[in-house]
């Protein structure tokens, strides 16, 4: 379409062989998208919003131009089995197959903790301000045990810090087909590890948290203020133990 804008259409169809390219064209539909062929895209998108005489059917806003396919993945050694990674997203967000990984190693840990089944990382463009769907599936038993978070930015203003931290809208469910974990990510959002706008770079891990939880470790007095310490408490303990003087009998 190379730039242009295609509005007040009721459906739209890509038959299979067939191929569309929006490039940075813009459409709008009232109604049904499908997508049998191929569809390319850098910055364009379809969006689905009433028109004249055509009310809309399904989701109103940006169309998932193609369907997404899950990506399998073998989980690091010391792991058994594979992990398969499916993200979905609006309009021409993309997710590069090969960006798809699960390393043994990544981000700095936090205090008394490990990633057994290792660290799932990602790369979607394509993304500008849009928010995708993440589901990893596991072994079904594989999560026993283990909590999962998110590695990046997360808070807001000056609050914002880098870390570990509960993904937003996670979900965890356990069943035959596995252990599914379904959490969403925003483009500059809690967790996208690059600033460019339209590029999300995710990585996430079911972590062994040797105390159950997720509270850092005070950090250590040092040797001034532990002497001070000592010197208190052994006052304090001479106060205790220093004999009253008994009162004088009237």
């Amino acid at each position: 379409m190379g730039g242009g804008r295609t509005s007040a259409v009721r459906n739209v169809q890509v038959a299979a062989g067939a191929q569309l390219n929006l490039d940075s064209g813009s459409m709008e539909l009232a109604q049904q998208w499908t997508n049998q062929g191929s569809v390319t895209v850098t910055t364009g998108s379809a969006t689905r919003v009433a028109s004249n005489g055509c009310p809309v059917i399904g989701t109103a806003g940006l169309v998932q131009l193609s369907t997404p396919t899950p990506v399998t993945v073998p989980l690091p050694s010391g792991g058994s089995g594979n992990a398969r990674v499916l993200v979905s997203g609006p309009g021409g967000c993309a997710v590069d197959p090969n960006s798809v990984q699960i390393n043994s190693t990544g981000p700095s840990l936090p205090p008394n903790s490990r990633a057994p089944m290792g660290v799932v990382r990602f790369t979607a463009t394509g993304c500008s301000n849009a928010t995708l769907s993440v589901q990893v599936t596991y072994p079904a038993g594989s999560l026993s045990g283990l909590s999962v978070r998110k590695y990046g930015p997360y808070g807001t203003g000056g609050s914002s810090q880098m870390g570990w931290f509960t993904p937003t809208g996670l979900t965890i469910s356990t069943g035959a087909g596995g252990d599914v974990v379904t959490y969403t990510v925003t483009d500059n959002g809690n967790g996208d590890n690059d600033p460019t706008v339209g590029v999300i770079n995710d990585p996430l891990a079911p972590l062994l948290i040797s105390d159950g939880t997720d509270i850092p470790t005070v950090p250590a007095l040092g040797p001034w203020a532990l002497l001070l310490l000592s010197a208190m408490l052994g006052m304090s303990g001479l106060l205790c133990t220093m004999p009253g003087r008994a009162k004088r009998q009237a």
